[in-house]
């Protein structure tokens, strides 16, 4: 039988026998952050070499406060691992490798200035012997760690934005250059003209679309919007650069169906825009989008808001163009927009009330999106009668919830619940066994249930503590048999990849309960990627207790 380390057995029985206040401790907190540290790094020998450069970057971020000297071994030495270009390396390695070195990236740009120009180096070197792709993979790594220091270093932030131009085509670089504009508009403003440049040399369809979301974004339904517009100036030059992209790609029947997909992607949306500061090019612009009318009833759809002179913006004027369509996609838009509409204006109880008015070939078209909508706002509307004390309405909202999505109802009711209830109305231990059976009955798949099994864990922690351990049995089970079921098909997709969902749901407190039998059930955890996700939560947790005890010393982390 292997022997347990002493200082785990201490942590155990401090754990189990000490008074509150040396359950509050520093110390011991430290002890348990290295505990699981430890225990991270003899996993890291279990993981593939790229997994291991994440974890030990991923390490290093979260000891970085507490001990810099440990921290930085750990980020050169997953540096070095994606620095080394194998002999003979295939395709499928160097993009491996180049996304791990992205991924690094975004960990160390904010805390090491130095060693983040390694990665940089290795993202822009060299970008004429890689695909195009690949190119825009990294441009795409660049933007996002810059947007990363947006907030402490825009100007870095843009320097990094104007590279990743020189280094591909970012699809992403329109939220920088949102951001930016919030903090630094002439740095948002300068990295604008850079796009612009470039996007008038290339007329890349990506970078025009990014201009759009960057220049207009009130046009667009969904997206950062800063306090601070772009001027009329730089909007029209983006409106001129369009025109010059239909002027260079006249339609014709062998390039329509491209072009027309740019039309309703980018040009359509800002029609108005077109009268307003190009208006001597506005009627040539509708004629381009009067010949991309499509045999799609999607896509007449869009062009025809992007003419209406009156825009649809009443719940009341959707419902309206909703029930006037024939076509059953297009009136499923028009509803989805009218209930997320009324959702924004607090108007939850007509959003389900249009939500549920869908026909069952809609709700299919909506796929998961129906369902995802129906049970979180269900769950909005019925915290909001909770809070109002009105107890039958909140009971009636959660059951007309179809069954199936009960428990998620539920699950994210108590998410948001008020730290002072009263006792005699309270649902929480109710709902929290209700969810639990229910999920375990349910016909969902383990993929499916497991996520929710790991969201119900921290609020079990929180308010049935004495059931904590069983459903983080329960949970740690599914991953298994999902780990189980992938190495029997030989699918790459497993339990490894649903971990990514769970962050920051294993609550500290979990520890505090029966340290034991939580590192046992972890131990048990199959897949070596999963554990370590696992973990590595749990030592986001207690080095955030350990934080908050007020501890400040520099700690030696091996």
């Amino acid at each position: 039988m292997r022997s347990i380390p002493f200082f785990i057995l201490m942590v155990a029985i401090v754990t189990r026998t000490g008074s509150a206040q040396q359950a509050d401790s520093p110390n011991l907190w430290l002890i348990r952050s290295q505990t699981i540290t430890a225990e991270l790094i003899k996993d890291s020998a279990d993981l593939a070499t790229f997994e291991r450069a994440l974890l030990l970057a991923g390490l290093a971020k979260r000891w970085w406060r507490d001990d810099s000297e440990k921290a930085r071994s750990w980020i050169v030495k997953a540096i070095e691992i994606v620095e080394v270009i194998p002999n003979k390396e295939n395709a499928d390695e160097r993009r491996a490798r180049l996304r791990t070195a992205r991924s690094l990236l975004q960990i160390v740009t904010p805390i090491d200035q130095k060693l983040s120009k390694r990665l940089i180096a290795l993202l822009s070197d060299r970008a004429e012997q890689i695909s195009e792709g690949e190119r825009e993979a990294n441009a795409d790594g660049l933007i996002k760690a810059a947007n990363v220091l947006v907030d402490r270093d825009p100007k870095r932030a843009a320097e990094l934005g104007a590279l990743a131009l020189r280094v591909g085509r970012p699809t992403e670089i329109q939220g920088l250059i949102v951001r930016l504009r919030s903090r630094e508009p002439k740095l948002s403003d300068e990295l604008f003209r850079q796009t612009l440049v470039v996007a008038r040399q290339t007329l890349d369809v990506g970078l025009l679309n990014s201009l759009s979301h960057a220049a207009f974004p009130e046009s667009r339904t969904f997206g950062a919007i800063s306090k601070i517009p772009t001027s009329d100036h730089l909007r029209a030059e983006v409106l001129r650069l369009y025109l010059a992209y239909l002027q260079w790609n006249p339609i014709s029947a062998e390039n329509r169906s491209s072009i027309c997909r740019s039309v309703v992607s980018f040009i359509a949306p800002v029609l108005t825009e077109f009268d307003r500061l190009v208006p001597e090019q506005a009627s040539n612009v509708r004629q381009v989008i009067h010949r991309c009318q499509s045999d799609s009833p999607l896509t007449r759809q869009r062009l025809e808001d992007a003419e209406r002179d009156k825009p649809l913006n009443t719940v009341e004027d959707l419902l309206k163009a909703a029930a006037d369509s024939e076509d059953i996609k297009v009136r499923t838009v028009y509803q989805y927009r009218a209930a997320a509409l009324a959702k924004s204006r607090n108007d939850i109880e007509q959003a389900l009330k249009i939500l549920d008015s869908m026909s069952a070939e809609s709700r299919e078209f909506m796929g998961e999106s129906w369902l995802s909508y129906r049970w979180d706002w269900a769950a909005l509307a019925a915290l909001s009668y909770f809070k109002a004390g009105d107890i039958y309405r909140m009971r009636l909202v959660i059951n007309e919830v179809p069954v199936n999505l009960q428990p998620f109802a539920k699950i994210a009711f108590m998410r948001q619940l008020p730290a002072t209830r009263d006792k005699n109305t309270d649902p929480t231990l109710e709902f929290l066994d209700d969810a639990r059976t229910a999920l375990r009955r349910s016909s969902f798949t383990d993929n499916e249930k497991c996520g929710w099994y790991f969201s119900l864990l921290p609020l079990t922690v929180k308010y049935q503590s004495a059931q904590a351990t069983d459903v983080l049995r329960e949970a740690v089970s599914l991953l298994n048999r999902i780990e189980n079921s992938r190495d029997k098909k030989g699918n790459n997709d497993g339990s490894s990849a649903l971990i990514d969902s769970l962050s920051k749901n294993l609550p500290a407190s979990l520890l505090e309960m029966d340290e034991y039998v939580v590192k046992e059930a972890v131990s048990s955890i199959v897949s070596p990627s999963a554990r370590v996700k696992v973990r590595l939560e749990l030592l986001d947790a207690c080095l955030e207790r350990l934080k908050n005890t007020g501890r400040t010393t520099t700690s030696n982390t091996n």
